[in-house]
């Protein structure tokens, strides 16, 4: 480890402690691990923060919709069951689900009484069968959709871009299936806490303890912390060899940045675009001076903890091109009229 970072990771756990401690208690990241994969916490993340951003890019009556990277199918089972006309959800991984198919079951279920779904007719096979064929899923790579050209009026991502490593053929591929004048909308969590499928600021809840400590170091850490439970899917245990080689593989350093310059290099209009950080994470990484430490760390890739835009398939206009390319810490300055502005010059 090197000079200093074994204080630097105490400190992080001692916040950790008292994060947990002042909120839900000891357990609390795995009680929102086990809501988030029984499929309350996709619903509420569905109702009050996806759903309502979507119609603020247009009308969804009618749409055909594609989702990249639909994961076990949460979200576009309850876009399903709005108004829309269609949807066809995507996923490389559809047959790593199968042996949570009870579980799925039981999610598939929750969201049902959660969110009055009520035209899920089976879920025998761990994915939901819906009436009158409004919901179809496809097992696909994102960069080889097996579609037409312009055959979608949307197509999204939820939580997923973070996890590709070919972003650029993701993007392409999204952009041909799409109808001219139709919305690409994303939402992503944070970049640098994701590679391989998960995400670490679940195991940790101090931000960026991965980025400072050695494997072996935070194993030990996570070992004392949880006892081994995989707090991603309660009920099943995380052992050391799995552990160290999820960290040992290469981090995602693909971020927001690398998104701004697709989408610059794409020619896209831009709808909406919202770059969200955490009060707290900027006063810890002050408090903790820690930014010594990450100095092969973008700034604002280490505080962007939440990416969502939305995009219509049409010229860029000059607010779009300025948005995009206006720098992040130039942004933080500019005062809020200014913004709003730029936000009713978009919509």
């Amino acid at each position: 480890m090197e000079h200093g970072s074994e204080a630097i990771l105490q400190r992080l756990v001692e916040f950790a402690r008292a994060e947990r401690a002042r909120t839900a208690g000891a357990d609390q990241g795995i009680h929102l691990a086990k809501d988030f994969h029984t499929g309350v916490g996709h619903a509420e993340q569905f109702r009050h923060g996806l759903l309502p951003r979507l119609r603020r890019c247009g009308d969804l009556s009618g749409c055909r919709v594609l989702e990249v990277g639909a994961g076990m199918g949460f979200i576009a089972t309850l876009l399903s069951a709005t108004d829309v006309g269609y949807v066809v959800a995507t996923d490389r991984h559809w047959e790593q689900s199968s042996p949570r198919s009870e579980s799925l079951v039981h999610a598939f279920e929750s969201i049902a009484r959660c969110c009055d779904v009520t035209e899920v007719v089976s879920c025998g096979s761990g994915k939901p069968v819906f009436n009158g064929g409004r919901l179809a899923f496809v097992q696909a790579e994102g960069a080889c959709l097996p579609f037409a050209d312009e055959s979608f009026d949307i197509v999204f991502t939820h939580g997923c871009l973070e996890h590709f490593d070919n972003l650029e053929a993701i993007f392409a591929e999204m952009w041909r299936v799409l109808r001219p004048g139709a919305l690409l909308y994303s939402e992503s969590e944070k970049f640098w806490a994701s590679r391989d499928g998960s995400h670490l600021y679940e195991i940790f809840p101090a931000p960026w303890a991965h980025l400072l400590a050695p494997a072996e170091a935070l194993w030990r850490l996570y070992e004392a912390e949880w006892g081994g439970k995989d707090i991603l899917w309660p009920g099943k245990h995380v052992n050391c060899d799995f552990f160290i080689h999820m960290l040992e593989r290469d981090l995602n350093h693909r971020g927001v940045r690398a998104i701004k310059n697709i989408l610059i290099h794409s020619g896209c209009d831009l709808v909406f675009w919202q770059q969200m950080s955490r009060p707290e994470d900027r006063v810890l990484l002050r408090q903790l001076d820690l930014r010594r430490s990450l100095s092969n760390w973008p700034l604002e890739e280490l505080l962007t903890s939440h990416l969502a835009f939305g995009l219509r398939k049409r010229p860029a206009r000059w607010a779009t091109r300025l948005i995009l390319r206006v720098p992040w810490t130039l942004k933080q300055i500019i005062p809020e009229p200014v913004k709003h502005l730029f936000r009713r010059k978009l919509m």
